[in-house]
């Protein structure tokens, strides 16, 4: 059985049989890495996922930028009944001496 080296900093002891571990031992270790790598990938896919939507929010938010103004203009309310509307020779005068 091939050994994986130790942890970086541990003491490397003299080659011993009691050191490679139970097979139960490196079973549940083989486990738990695949358990994390499946976990990995589902969090790989689903950002993925995420991504693609966002894309596609963006292409139709800028397909929606570029569309020409008259389809996405919202009809002008009249005003409230009494408001006098400024007249156009008042609209850009400052107050002033």
């Amino acid at each position: 059985m091939l050994r994986l080296p130790p942890p970086a900093g541990a003491y490397i002891q003299s080659e011993h049989s009691y050191q490679v571990g139970s097979a139960l031992l490196w079973k549940r270790r083989a486990e738990a890495a695949l358990d994390a790598l499946d976990k990995a990938q589902r969090q790989l896919q689903a950002c993925k996922r995420r991504e693609q939507r966002l894309r596609l929010r963006v292409g139709e938010l800028q397909r929606e930028r570029r569309a020409p103004p008259e389809g996405r203009r919202v009809p002008k309310e009249p005003p409230p009944q009494g408001a006098e509307p400024i007249s156009s020779s008042r609209r850009g005068r400052r107050a002033g001496p």
